[in-house]
Parts: C-alpha cells; structure tokens; sequence
C-alpha cells in the first residue's frame, strides 16, 4: 500500500477539500482585482466568476443524484449535503469547506455591492457576476459529502394499511372500523314507530278546524 493510499482512507477525500480551498483562493484574487477597476472586473473576475459557476453547477448536480442513491439506505437531508451540517464529515474538513462556502458568499455580496456603488445607472456591473461563485462551494461540498459523508440509517415510515384507511371517527374521537352491516338499513324499533305515530295524532288534533 503506497503513501497516497493510506493517506486517502485516513483523510478521505482530501483532493476535493484541497480544489474547494484553491478555487476560493483563486477567487478571492480575482474579486480583488475586479474590485479595483471595471476593466479587471471584466477581463478577470467575469471569466472567473462565470468557470467557478459552471464547475459548481456541475458539481451540484452530480451530487444530488449520487446523494439520492445513497439515499435509499441513509438519511439524507439537503443541510447535510450541502450545508456540511451535523456530524457527517470530521471536524477539520467540515471547517474547510464551511469556510470555504462563508468565504464565497460573503466576497461575492462585497465585491458586487462595491461594484453596484461605482457603476452608473446606464452602465452594466461584471462585478456582478461573482454572485455565481457560492454555486462552486456548494457543488463541492455535495460531491465530498455524498461519497465520503456519514449518515444515520434511513428512517421508514410504516404506510397506512387499506383496513387502516377506511377507519372512521367517531365525535368522540374513537377511531372504529365499519363492520359487516356497514351499509345495511337497520329496521326501526317499535318504540320509535309509535312514538312517531303518537307524535302524529297530537298534530292533527292541533290543527284548527276548516
């Protein structure tokens, strides 16, 4: 067994964490530059901005699909795919690419806030571009998380029965399942025939004489 691959079972995962730290840096620099003048911000930072996008999109969807065919035996939720939350990852690779991600999020809101300032009204901002940039994090995160990320085993719900389904509720809340003669007519007692009938006779006694 060779270095690199003791390395990768003790630290799994290790190159997506190092590309998720380099491509931060290289964009950190180029919204630096983009910063400084709109003619950088174009030439530099949009081209950047626009690869980082991309290179995330592509991440991000690769990893919901992977993430849905591990899905079917662990518990997956998206805070945990993308978000690096809980306990899926060991703590210095959570911290790198929680980082990582607040990093991105937060340069891109500066950097195009500061762009939008300095732009006039007729004029297009390319700093804006960088908004694109959080995409990158995002997608690395989901491809470690999704391959190399713990989870708990997957929680099933037991589905309703059709006996369960046709259950009535009674007003007072219990729960009865209808019988045989569910839907037989049920003859009417003596008691309520004449009591009906009784009922009956006092009205027509009551009704004036024509």
């Amino acid at each position: 067994m060779g270095p690199m691959e003791s390395t990768e079972q003790t630290n799994p995962g290790r190159v997506l964490v190092r590309l998720d730290v380099l491509g931060t840096a290289i964009v950190v620099a180029a919204g630096l530059l983009g910063a400084a003048s709109d003619g950088l911000a174009q030439a530099v930072l949009a081209p950047v901005s626009a690869g980082a996008g991309a290179v995330g999109i592509v991440a991000f969807v690769w990893s919901y699909f992977h993430a849905i065919g591990r899905s079917r035996e662990h518990e997956i939720s998206v805070s945990q795919l993308y978000g690096v939350a809980g306990t899926v990852a060991p703590k210095p690779v959570k911290r790198q690419l929680q980082w990582s991600l607040w990093v991105q999020i937060l340069l891109a809101i500066a950097v195009m806030a500061f762009g939008f300032s300095r732009t006039k009204p007729q004029e297009f901002n390319w700093a804006a571009v960088i908004i694109v940039v959080p995409l990158f994090g995002m997608g690395m995160n989901g491809v470690w998380v999704s391959r190399f990320g713990t989870f708990g085993p997957r929680i099933l719900t037991a589905r309703p029965s059709r006996r369960n389904r046709a259950n009535r509720t009674t007003g007072t809340g219990e729960v009865r399942s209808p019988g045989p003669d569910a839907g037989a007519v049920r003859p009417t007692s003596p008691k309520k025939v004449t009591e009906s009938r009784d009922a009956a006779s006092a009205m027509q006694q009551n009704e004036p004489y024509g």
